[in-house]
């Protein structure tokens, strides 16, 4: 897969932890990361949607939609690291999710899988959009409206947790 223009960490190598969320250069390992995780939820939810013949329909079609919502996050993440000055290749990142998402064999396993990732980002999102609230209030509106966006899809993915194993 070609995730340029991030820099990706061989599979045996842990990514950098990010650095203090209080200096400018930890904020931006924040939105690195975070930017990533949507190119990989954006890939993943494509290739599922065409992968998994085991998926109704209309799972397939939801897929394409949040896949393309992913998208849409990783472009406004991109344009406020801009904003900020922030290299998308500033330092390496992690393509533990996709691995993880591509070893998937099943529907089932992928709605799994990616409800438990879609979980931890809008977890993480919750609270940069409070943290940088009063410092930082357009990077955290952003991150607001991106965790609201990710609520959506986990109602998606409970919509379906039905799927057999």
């Amino acid at each position: 897969m070609d995730w340029s223009p991030f820099v990706v960490c061989p599979p045996e190598q842990e990514a950098p932890r990010p650095r203090g969320f209080t200096t400018p250069e930890g904020l931006g390992d924040r939105l690195r990361v975070a930017a990533f995780a949507e190119k990989q939820a954006e890939a993943a939810f494509h290739r599922a949607a065409e992968r998994f013949e085991d998926a109704p329909p209309a799972l397939r079609e939801a897929w394409r939609r949040i896949g393309t919502e992913e998208g849409r996050h990783l472009g406004m993440i991109l344009e406020r690291m801009e904003q900020l000055g922030v290299a998308v290749d500033g330092r390496p990142v992690s393509d533990r999710l996709w691995r993880s998402l591509e070893a998937c064999g099943s529907a089932a396993e992928f709605v799994a899988k990616m409800r438990a990732a879609e979980e931890r980002g809008r977890t993480a999102e919750e609270s940069f959009r409070r943290s940088l609230a009063q410092r930082d209030p357009a990077t955290a509106e952003l991150f607001g409206r991106i965790a609201d966006d990710e609520a959506e899809h986990l109602r998606v993915a409970d919509g379906f947790a039905i799927l057999p194993k």
